[in-house]
């Protein structure tokens, strides 16, 4: 029997140990190095001779680079440049690595380019490219007319017999995750009618890019992220942090939208909406931006990020409309004509949150008035009244499905809860009485009557993490609610990626619909997740919470590929405001304050756990 659950748990371990193993990996030696400063000399120097061609093919020689390829491809990155693609194909003799580089160095904009940071890109194709038909291949296709984007690329000839490359790491630095997108940017660039006439191969590459005395391999265009550690995790903590400290304003709002491709605050959903005449503010996000800072200081006790937490809070005062309820003031976050239920959960979890960590009660008057209001939103049902205001009119309890919201009360059983901790006992019945309603609503109730809300992959990551909170208090403990959350993160574990089973390596880790899907490597649901192990940590459930933490451990492999490190912004036109985003995709440049709340909070929540969780999981 002993023997039986040790090949089960060994069986279990390869699902989700070392996806880092699947993937190209480049570990540069001496020699490399030494080519890596001889190019960099060269076009440091801006003399297009610079380059002595024998010593350069000799020093390639002895690099770990490809020596036999179809195509050498060279591209030169600087910020603010229009970066400079350079490429030669073999015929007959072997092309020369030098013939390239010499391409690359009487280009008329490499000396104005050499005279800021650079990155070069290296790509090698090493297999014949081979005719496709551009408009019948996608990513959701199999087979032959898959076209699986970041990992494939297309050499085009047009009419005019002028030769075009989008490179496959470009899906990533063009900010392209469908085929879709792929041909509005193109088309975009060379014009419809051109690429009708034009004839097209798909090709693959080995790809790598220059770093600080390195050379970096990278997949689907993004350097590879080698195996999770503790340090990594804390390194793109701490670039979240700096990039929400550096970009909130000065009146308390975060960055909301930013694409570091385009460099620009126009919201892709919204192409047409002026981010400077007609700004949006989503203030749910915004209360997640200031609770990311309040987690990341529970695990740093730095205090450094206190003041941006209450410029947050202050703008969300600023926000707020008082309403009587009974005869007691209540309030409510009000915003872009709307008071949405998880708008006020979310800036209660916030104000109570601030006072648990900090000591500070100079909001608690707020927090109250907030609590009072949500407490006022559970009716006779158990239902949450979703939003107070719509377009400026309230909304009735008659009116109520016509404004359902699947998150927003969870989001409001987040801040309830928490905001248990401010108050003193006797005080508490009645809130636990109100929540017990609001839960058996929705854990019995809501799955029955809303059953077309629901998806294959849980994503009520609030209210997993809200039943968490309340385990704090045995008054709100239900085997029920622990059941909900399990059985939640199970459905999520069973519809992740794993390393055996994922279609290419960077799938691993990240959730998905159905089989085959594009990566979803989703922060909000991995808080869900690690709300599902802390609840198991809260219970004793030692088992449980060992086999949750591998699937964790695999989830934040995959959210890692969303950081924009130093090294992963090689492309970015204003790297000073891309450096510490957090994208929504694996090839799609894009953020908002949410995308890197989630995974940054994500990842300051499971820092204080990985030592104990670690040494637990050792075989």
């Amino acid at each position: 029997m002993a023997e039986k659950q040790e090949e089960e748990m060994e069986f279990e371990c390869r699902h989700y140990a070392c996806p880092e193993k699947k993937m190209p990996g480049f570990l540069p030696g001496p020699a490399d190095i030494a080519l890596l400063h001889y190019l960099e000399a060269a076009i440091r120097s801006g003399d297009n001779s610079a380059a002595d061609s024998n010593a350069l093919d000799a020093l390639f020689g002895q690099s770990g680079f490809p020596q036999c390829y179809e195509r050498l491809i060279l591209v030169l990155y600087a910020p603010g440049h229009k970066r400079i693609l350079v490429s030669r194909a073999g015929t007959g003799d072997q092309v020369k690595f030098s013939s390239v580089v010499q391409r690359l160095l009487v280009h008329s904009r490499c000396g104005l380019m050499a005279s800021q940071p650079f990155r070069l890109q290296l790509d090698f194709v090493l297999e014949p490219s081979l005719p496709v038909d551009y408009y019948s291949v996608g990513m959701e296709h199999t087979g032959e007319r898959h076209f699986e984007i970041g990992l494939d690329g297309l050499m085009a000839r047009g009419a005019d017999n002028k030769f075009h490359i989008f490179l496959p790491g470009d899906g990533y630095v063009r900010s392209v995750m469908s085929m879709s997108q792929l041909r509005a940017y193109m088309s975009r660039v060379y014009g419809e009618e051109y690429l009708r006439q034009a004839e097209f191969k798909r090709f693959r590459s080995e790809s790598f890019l220059s770093a600080k005395d390195a050379w970096l391999r990278l997949y689907r265009g993004y350097p590879v992220v080698g195996a999770i550690s503790k340090d990594k995790i804390q390194n793109a903590l701490e670039l979240a942090i700096t990039h929400i400290q550096t970009t909130q304003e000065a009146n308390g709002k975060f960055l909301y939208y930013y694409d570091a491709a385009a460099d620009s605050r126009r919201d892709h959903e919204h192409p047409g909406r002026d981010p400077i005449k007609n700004p949006f503010y989503n203030i749910l996000r915004h209360g997640g931006g200031g609770l990311t800072c309040l987690y990341y200081e529970k695990n740093a006790g730095r205090g450094q990020t206190f003041e941006n937490v209450r410029r947050a809070i202050d703008y969300l005062i600023t926000q707020t409309r008082v309403q009587d309820y009974a005869g007691r003031e209540g309030a409510y976050i009000y915003s872009e004509k709307k008071a949405k239920l998880g708008g006020s959960g979310i800036a209660l979890y916030l104000l109570a949150e601030y006072q648990l960590v900090t000591g500070d009660g100079r909001y608690r008057e707020w927090a109250d008035k907030i609590a009072w209001h949500l407490l006022n939103q559970i009716t006779a049902s158990g239902e949450f009244i979703y939003y107070n205001i719509y377009l400026d009119k309230p909304v009735t309890e008659e009116e109520n499905q016509k404004f359902f919201s699947f998150y927003y009360p969870g989001e409001a059983v987040c801040g309830l809860a928490k905001y248990l901790h401010l108050v003193d006992e006797e005080s508490r019945g009645f809130i636990f009485e109100k929540l017990h309603k609001a839960l058996e609503f929705l854990l019995v109730v809501r799955p029955a009557t809303r059953a077309s809300e629901y998806s294959v992959v849980p994503s009520d990551a609030w209210l997993m993490m809200g039943i968490m909170e309340l385990w704090d208090f045995a008054d709100m403990r239900d085997s029920k609610y622990a059941d909900f959350v399990f059985t939640d993160a199970q459905k999520m574990i069973d519809n992740l990626y794993k390393v055996t089973d994922a279609p290419y390596p960077d799938y691993a880790g990240a959730f998905y619909y159905k089989y085959g899907d594009y990566p979803y490597a989703d922060g909000a649901r991995c808080e869900g997740l690690l709300g599902a192990y802390e609840l198991a940590i809260k219970m004793g459930e030692q088992e449980k919470a060992r086999k949750i933490w591998r699937a964790l451990r695999l989830a934040a492999w995959a959210v890692m590929h969303l950081v924009n490190t130093e090294d992963a912004i090689y492309f970015a036109k204003n790297p000073a405001i891309a450096l510490g985003g957090i994208r929504f995709k694996y090839t799609r440049h894009w953020f908002r304050i949410d995308t890197i709340q989630h995974v940054a909070s994500f990842f300051a929540k499971m820092l204080p756990y990985w030592d104990s969780a670690e040494s637990a999981d050792e075989p």
